[in-house]
Parts: C-alpha cells; sequence; structure tokens
C-alpha cells in the first residue's frame, strides 16, 4: 500500500520564505566582540534586506537588567515596553552610564498609586578576554504585594540596590549573573537579589534573550522571568516575550504577561 503525500504550492512557498529570512548566511566563527570571521580572500555578501546580518549595538541591554558590556562615550538607548514603559540609557564615559525609566500608565494612575519609576548608575567594562564586569546601584519605585494577618496588601515601596554584574561574551553570545542586596530603607522589603541572563543570536537578525530575577525577601522567594526573541536591526530591535511569575499568572494569562518591546539606538 502506498501513501502520497501533496503538499499545496502555497505552503511551499512559504517554507521557503521562511529559510530564505532565517538561514544563517555567515560562518559561525566570530571575535571577541562578535564580529564575523571570513577566510582570505572572502567577500562579504551583498547588502539586502533578506541577507544581511545587523551589527548589534543592544549588547548592553537585556529586558530589563544591564549587562556588564558598557556603552561608549556619548552612546545611547532608548526602550519603548508596552508603550507604557519608557527608559533611556547613557554612556557618560566609555566605563561609566546612567540610566532611568517611567511608567506612563502608573502616572495616569498616580491619584491611587505613586508612580512606578527607577534609575540607574553604572562603573565597568571588560576585565580580561571575553569577561566584563559591572557594578550598578539602581533605585526602583515600584508597588509590591506584602502578605498579612488579614490578608496581602500592595504597598509603593522605593528600593535601591547595590550589584555586581559579571558578564560572559560579546553583545551577540552571553550570559550575566549579577547579584547584590537590596533594601526600602524602612526595614519593610530587604533581601539579597541575584539576576540570570543571556542573550544569544540564533540567525542573522534574531536573537533569544531570557532574563530570571529571583528576591529572597524574608522567608518568601519573589520570582520574575521572561523569555523572548529580538529582533535586531543596525538601529532598531524589536522585543517579543512573555512575562511570568505568580501575581501575572493569576491575573493575565495562565502562561504571564505577553509584552512587545523596541530598542533604538543613538
Amino acid at each position: 500500500m502506498s501513501v502520497n503525500f501533496k503538499i499545496s504550492a502555497s505552503v511551499f512557498r512559504m517554507a521557503m520564505l521562511l529559510l530564505v529570512l532565517l538561514a544563517p548566511f555567515e560562518g559561525l566563527a566570530g571575535g571577541v566582540d562578535g564580529s564575523v570571521v571570513r577566510p582570505i580572500g572572502v567577500s562579504a555578501p551583498k547588502r539586502s534586506l533578506l541577507h544581511h546580518r545587523s551589527t548589534n549595538p543592544f549588547g548592553s541591554q537585556y529586558f530589563q537588567l544591564a549587562s556588564a558590556i558598557p556603552l561608549q562615550r556619548g552612546e545611547g538607548l532608548y526602550r519603548n515596553v508596552l508603550v507604557s514603559w519608557n527608559g533611556l540609557s547613557y554612556g557618560i564615559t566609555d566605563h561609566f552610564s546612567v540610566a532611568a525609566g517611567v511608567d506612563l500608565y502608573s502616572m495616569l494612575n498616580s491619584r491611587d498609586r505613586a508612580p512606578v519609576w527607577n534609575t540607574r548608575v553604572q562603573v565597568g567594562g571588560s576585565v580580561g578576554g571575553a569577561f566584563h564586569l559591572a557594578g550598578a546601584a539602581t533605585y526602583f519605585q515600584l508597588p509590591l504585594t506584602l502578605p498579612g494577618n488579614e490578608g496581602d496588601t500592595t504597598i509603593t515601596v522605593g528600593l535601591t540596590s547595590a550589584m555586581a554584574v559579571l558578564t560572559y561574551g560579546n553583545p551577540n553570545n552571553q550570559l550575566s549573573l549579577a547579584g547584590g542586596w537590596a533594601d526600602d530603607a524602612e526595614g519593610r522589603v530587604q533581601g539579597p537579589l541575584f539576576i540570570a541572563a543571556g542573550a544569544f543570536r540564533l540567525f542573522p537578525n534574531v536573537q533569544a534573550v531570557t532574563e530570571n530575577w529571583f528576591f529572597l525577601e524574608g522567608s518568601r522567594t519573589l520570582l520574575a522571568n521572561s523569555l523572548g526573541i529580538r529582533v535586531v536591526g543596525e538601529h532598531l530591535a524589536i522585543d517579543l516575550g512573555v512575562l511570568y511569575n505568580e501575581q501575572l499568572a493569576e491575573a493575565v494569562l495562565p502562561f504571564g504577561l505577553p509584552f512587545v518591546g523596541a530598542l533604538l539606538n543613538f
């Protein structure tokens, strides 16, 4: 008995288009800075929308955490998530950067609760080879749910954190580990804070990005995990991902909060 498989012309054309868009057109070997190494005499591929591998000016930024790969002097990043969150990072020198962000939706509802915003200063750079080390101080103003005898209560806290960030890799492929202490200065919320993040170039212009926060507050461990892809362009990157924790799983969707973000290099 024979079995015949038929593939429609439209499905075949779609499959071929995906192969053209996603197939890596350049060698896998790269330098420390993520650049592609080609044999002598082999010219670079022609620049085109489908074939061109964009440089990656976004290696200093995950979804929220900054890696230890520094912004260069005079280089900046604008970040927007779900229209509401807007953030800026700027390199004052090759080793010192500042950043700030604000949530517009929380500002429109500031009569009920204080706006959500943050600011950060970071010092760091290469410590040899593919290793980068940075120290960062961050202030967050955000709502936090605390357990109580009469049920959970949501309060607005001003949380200050000091962390060391170690990054191994280059803008295209990297892994970061961060650890430090977070405290609201009033004794209500305090504890060690750890973050593990990574970004890996899967295709010429597509990266996989993950970021995972672990805040050990008293007897509780507060978790926030995110996973997504980043479509990388010369000056613009688009993030598509999902943020998960228990509160979001109950309030939004079982798998968390889907989000769309954009990064603009200037």
